[in-house]
């Protein structure tokens, strides 16, 4: 800033902003009485639920809540509760009055962050946070708004791990990016390895999932807890059963010498065996995924060798056999 003043004439001010400071447009809400801003480049889209929308449209799913947006369930995220601010959001809820959901993205998967009011769009300047703050990974910055007041900017990715819904997020987004090339048509090849999983259910997963391909002797499966587990490469490697995993009735023998075979996936060192009845083929073909066939373990059907083929949810099915699956191979 540069002050230049002559008596009785007046006086100049010339201020140089540098042209590396960043600025980016952002959506300013209000939670528990502060402002924040969300940058508009994680933004997706503003839901709205009056009242009674609000009662019916958002549910509990294994604890969770969750809004149904167009068919699919979308994760909910009370900034309140995060940021550990007043319960507003889920009170104006209870208390009949309307519940504003920013829907923001996160890893490519989107989640519902539920926030007092929605204000505005604006251009903001982002400041960074101070050494003190920097491991605060719900916050990306800060800003001074209009009225001289400070603004703390939200991280879309942060605010997911800290509630707990980016590792829901990912257990599926691995698989899907295999699958999502697929979804597209013709022209875009998948290498799958099939399986029959029970009596009838004839399954396939992305090959790029498989770490090995493992046969044990049933008389080597120990239990640990009520896992069962086997001896594996020096590690304890739990056992899923697929068709249990999935709804489907097994056909496996229970013959102490009878062998099982088990498709190995691994996470960052740490291993889990997914026991499937048998190992039919590997084939590389065009997939095009129905999602209207999804249930729980399963992503879709498609079309694999002429025969109507179940995707399987690898991510999905370990983390509901061991939630903490996930977690331990993150460490």
């Amino acid at each position: 800033m540069d002050l230049q003043s002559v008596l009785g004439r007046g006086t100049t001010v010339r201020v140089k902003i540098p042209l590396t400071l960043a600025i980016i447009p952002a959506l300013v809400v209000t939670c528990g009485g502060d402002r924040y801003a969300i940058p508009q480049v994680s933004l997706l889209e503003l839901v709205r639920l009056a009242p009674e929308q609000a009662k019916s449209g958002i549910e509990m799913v294994q604890g969770a809540p969750v809004h149904r947006l167009r068919g699919r369930l979308l994760p909910l995220v009370y900034l309140s509760r995060v940021l550990d601010l007043n319960d507003a959001g889920e009170s104006s809820q209870q208390e009949g009055r309307p519940v504003n959901i920013v829907v923001l993205q996160a890893e490519g998967r989107a989640f519902g962050l539920v926030v007092d009011e929605i204000n505005d769009t604006e251009e903001i300047v982002v400041k960074p946070l101070g050494k003190q703050l920097k491991g605060v990974n719900t916050f990306a910055g800060a800003t001074i708004m209009g009225d001289g007041k400070v603004a703390l900017i939200l991280d879309a990715l942060g605010l997911a791990q800290k509630a707990n819904v980016v590792s829901e997020l990912h257990d599926r987004t691995v698989a899907e990016k295999e699958l999502s090339a697929a979804e597209k048509g013709a022209g875009n090849r998948q290498t799958l390895l099939l399986f029959q999983a029970g009596d009838h259910g004839r399954m396939a997963i992305p090959l790029a999932l498989v770490a090995r391909l493992e046969e044990f002797s049933r008389s080597k499966v120990e239990r640990a807890g009520r896992r069962k587990v086997v001896q594996y490469r020096g590690q304890i490697m739990p056992l899923i059963e697929v068709a249990e995993a999935v709804g489907e009735s097994s056909g496996a023998s229970t013959d102490a010498d009878s062998r099982l075979q088990v498709l190995v996936y691994a996470e960052r060192g740490h291993s889990v065996g997914l026991v499937v009845e048998r190992i039919l083929d590997i084939v590389e073909e065009d997939v095009v995924l129905d999602r209207m066939a999804e249930r729980a373990g399963i992503l879709g059907s498609a079309v694999v060798q002429q025969r109507v083929t179940d995707m399987l949810d690898v991510q999905g099915v370990v983390r509901a056999a061991d939630p903490d699956f996930f977690t331990v191979a993150a460490e």
